[in-house]
């Protein structure tokens, strides 16, 4: 038998990964800077665009999910490179704000949601059973890669090499044009069984249980506990996080501290990141009760935020957001383990889909919440308060989350 494709499969998604949150939302921050002189934006103002950006694509998100469930995972990736490319050389067009945010957050954001994420790990659901712990925690490590790569690629780019963000974002556009197709188009597959392989790379005679797994209806989902458990529980921890990283910028400027020190403030959450995902992933998979494990993450993000009140230099800030990275970068690999877990892999992109809009809702309003905090105070002292302090929430909410496999009828 051919050697399992799988694992290949795991880094093309982290691949994937990398160049659907790199070339837009990791970037933002930095880009950000130059667009709020450039436009003499508020606070409030040069914070929307990622906010509309996560409404857009959380709403587009549940019709994507049933599509994947449906048909084919490679053609949707396809597709979405093709879309994200395109769009993302369109902003080298733009000189108004205006045109920038409904690019940002309209076709940039349809691109990233179908090569993103959502697509990915619907795809390492269907190549794995046993190991999808592990394999989302590889593939998932990708997104925060990208967050140590591209701020400081950005800034690399603004900085030193002296070009614009139009012409940055014109490099990456025709980056994914140029990479990301034949990528997708030459080495996807969509499925083990269109190379005569099955998941985990097992003997069909060890696997065909799987085929009994219950295909969710919406209706099932919107009324099942667990639905609204985990929506709720990764809503708050995904809002505490985007709050914190779309202004941790904008805070390390207001310390004092240079563009380039901002920009690798931020990029430091990432490498902690990368190994929470995989430590976690690799918890789970090996029977550490999953809600422990989100209520460790939990604890630790929140730690670090109200930690933040004590920096004083940029060098204890670079150690603050390290801790943070490893509290909140679990979130995401967890979230769609616990997904899978509770709905199958028949129904995952269905129910990672229609929690979305729910999600992202609580999701933007950290980012813009703090803003506005800032915007009427002049300071961020409330802002990450508030941040730290509503992880208790989904701190006690994640034991009311079943632990038992609901995948079968």
């Amino acid at each position: 038998m051919n050697k399992f494709f799988g694992w290949k499969i795991v880094a093309l998604a982290f691949f994937l990964d990398f160049c659907a949150v790199g070339y837009s939302f990791q970037s933002f921050p930095v880009v950000v800077l130059e667009l709020s002189k450039e436009f003499s934006l508020s606070r409030f103002s040069a914070s929307l665009p990622i906010p509309i950006f996560m409404i857009m694509s959380s709403l587009f998100m549940p019709f994507i999910g049933k599509a994947l469930d449906a048909g084919s995972i490679k053609r949707i990736l396809s597709l979405g490179a093709l879309v994200y490319g395109l769009s993302l050389i369109s902003l080298y067009f733009t000189f108004s704000y205006f045109f920038f945010l409904m690019i940002f957050t309209l076709p940039i954001a349809l691109g990233v949601t179908m090569m993103g994420n959502i697509s990915v790990s619907k795809l390492i659901s269907v190549w794995f059973r046993k190991y999808t712990g592990r394999a989302l925690g590889i593939a998932s490590v990708g997104v925060s890669f990208a967050g140590f790569v591209f701020p400081n690629l950005t800034s690399f780019i603004l900085n030193d090499l002296g070009l614009t963000w139009r012409e940055a974002y014109l490099i990456f556009g025709i980056l994914v044009l140029a990479i990301n197709i034949p990528v997708v188009h030459f080495f996807i597959v969509d499925s083990p069984r269109e190379i005569n392989q099955f998941p985990d790379g097992e003997d069909k005679e060890e696997i065909d249980t799987n085929d009994l797994e219950k295909d969710w209806a919406i209706e099932e989902l919107i009324r099942d506990k667990n639905f609204w458990v985990l929506s709720l529980v990764f809503a708050i921890q995904f809002c505490s996080m985007m709050g914190v990283l779309s202004h941790v910028t904008f805070y390390s400027e207001g310390k004092g501290w240079s563009q380039s020190w901002a920009a690798f403030i931020f990029s430091m959450y990432a490498m902690p990141a990368i190994a929470s995902k995989i430590i976690f992933g690799w918890l789970v998979e090996n029977k550490l009760d999953a809600r422990a494990a989100v209520a460790i993450s939990l604890i630790i993000q929140s730690g670090a935020i109200l930690s933040i009140f004590f920096v004083e230099t940029p060098y204890q800030m670079v150690i603050l957001v390290m801790l943070f990275g490893f509290g909140g970068g679990s979130a995401l690999p967890l979230s769609n383990i616990l997904f899978n877990r509770a709905y199958s892999n028949k129904s995952f992109g269905k129910a990672r889909g229609a929690a979305q809009p729910f999600i992202s809702i609580f999701q933007i309003s950290g980012t813009l919440v703090a803003a506005w905090l800032f915007d009427f105070y002049g300071n961020y002292d409330l802002a990450f308060i508030m941040l730290g302090s509503i992880l208790i929430i989904p701190l006690i909410a994640i034991w009311f989350f079943e632990e038992e496999l609901k995948s079968n009828p």
